[in-house]
């Protein structure tokens, strides 16, 4: 019971210095002969959202990722409120929503979706059109640990651009429940990241000192804007 208290009011306290955005991810597998049907398909419908305020979609193509990753695309939601999230999800109904999955679904050869809020977030403002995954399997009574270590890493560490740390709630895949979550202007910022002075690269080492043995990294995968609705 301490336990879950103390994590309770982990997350409180954080959420007072950052603020927490809810995301909700669709990622789908589409062969490469039907990308760019997919993607017109896709683009003409959300194009006629009307999305409500504060809440984006970015639809992007997955270029960059391990083996067994078989997904190609990704259409992530966004919304400091959950509420409007789970709004927006709920109106995706009717005849005009049948139509588009009608006319869609051929192309899609797989689907899966997770959902979940960003507890920590830096660089707001900067969110850049390459966006990178890093996940995470971590025993829920370790999370505040890992969380402390990684606030204290971004003490000292310049990240170019947006960054995410976030936590998984649906749709967890083999035990995967964090996400640190960071964009790029460009791929060659992506291919180029890292610590870039020896102030740096000692937080970094701190870091997986601290984290190495509560938690267990287990992929990467970078996605490649397309468009962006809201």
């Amino acid at each position: 019971m301490k336990k879950y208290i103390y994590f309770l009011s982990f997350l409180f306290s954080i959420s007072l210095t950052s603020q927490e955005l809810y995301w909700y991810d669709v990622l789908l597998e589409v062969e490469s002969e039907d990308v760019v049907e997919f993607e017109k398909t896709v683009d003409k419908f959300y194009s006629s959202v009307d999305f409500p305020d504060g809440v984006s979609m970015t639809f992007s193509t997955i270029p960059l990722k391990g083996m067994g990753y078989d997904e190609t695309h990704i259409l992530s939601f966004v919304s400091p409120s959950s509420e409007s999230l789970a709004n927006l999800r709920g109106s995706l109904t009717g005849r005009k929503w049948e139509n588009y999955l009608e006319v869609v679904r051929p192309f899609i050869d797989s689907v899966r979706s997770s959902a979940g809020v960003a507890m920590m977030t830096y660089n707001e403002e900067q969110v850049n059109p390459i966006g990178q995954a890093w996940c995470f399997k971590i025993k829920s009574k370790d999370i505040p640990a890992f969380s402390t270590a990684f606030n204290k890493l971004m003490e000292t560490f310049d990240f170019p651009g947006f960054l995410a740390l976030a936590q998984v709630n649906h749709g967890i895949t083999n035990g995967e429940n964090i996400i640190v979550y960071g964009t790029y202007d460009d791929l060659n910022s992506a291919f180029s990241f890292g610590p870039s002075n020896d102030i740096e690269a000692q937080a970094f080492a701190e870091f997986f000192n601290v984290t190495g043995d509560i938690s267990e990294f287990t992929q990467t995968w970078t996605r490649v804007k397309i468009k962006e609705y809201n």
